[in-house]
């Protein structure tokens, strides 16, 4: 009888406390369970594979599936101007990159312009950044859907994964500080990129 509670207590010792996590987890409703997401900008669910594009890069060539190069790709759309919102946005997603330190070689940053006359304007506040156009089957065109099925504004970025899926929305007005957060825990938990 002793020896069958002494198997029992250490069964206990090391089984109970998973049963009581899965209980209190699962049974009870735990006001600590984790919540639906811990990240900052929304994420895209499920992501959006990108379709074939091509984009007329500044001052020559092109960009498309190919030219993405296994990055972590921020994008932004420029329309016919760039108004207070949208420059906080090239502002902050330019900053985010520089915070993350070493892992700033894994991000790149996309300018895609309605009005091409415009982009010079950009050259000396977006050094680390490509230019490119809006074309007849152009990146625009698949981030202009996804923002309107999605309801997102107009200046918010897009970011791109490696993989080319298109696969969170970096809000216009959020907070720099929570964007880096988002960015170094994501370079921290990828393999890729």
């Amino acid at each position: 009888m002793y020896s069958r509670l002494k198997l029992i207590a250490v069964f206990l010792l090391f089984a109970g406390p998973l049963l009581f996590a899965f209980i209190w987890y699962y049974g009870l409703g735990a006001a600590l369970a984790p919540k639906e997401q811990a990240n900052h900008s929304p994420l895209i669910k499920p992501v959006v594979p990108l379709e074939s594009f091509q984009n007329p890069v500044f001052p020559g060539g092109v960009i498309g599936n190919e030219s993405l190069g296994r990055k972590w790709t921020i994008v932004h759309l420029i329309g016919s101007g760039c108004a207070e919102l949208c420059q906080q946005s090239l502002y902050n997603t330019r900053q985010t990159r520089i915070a993350v330190g070493r892992d700033a070689r894994r991000i790149q940053r996309v300018l895609l312009f309605a009005d091409p006359g415009i982009a010079g304007k950009f050259e000396a506040g977006q050094p680390d950044a490509s230019f490119a156009g809006y074309a007849e089957n152009g990146l625009e065109l698949q981030m202009e859907n996804l923002i309107r099925r999605l309801g997102a504004g107009k200046d918010d970025a897009v970011l791109i994964d490696p993989l080319g899926n298109m696969m969170m929305v970096i809000p216009a007005d959020l907070d720099p500080r929570l964007l880096i957060k988002d960015m170094k825990k994501l370079l921290k938990l990828s393999r890729i990129g």
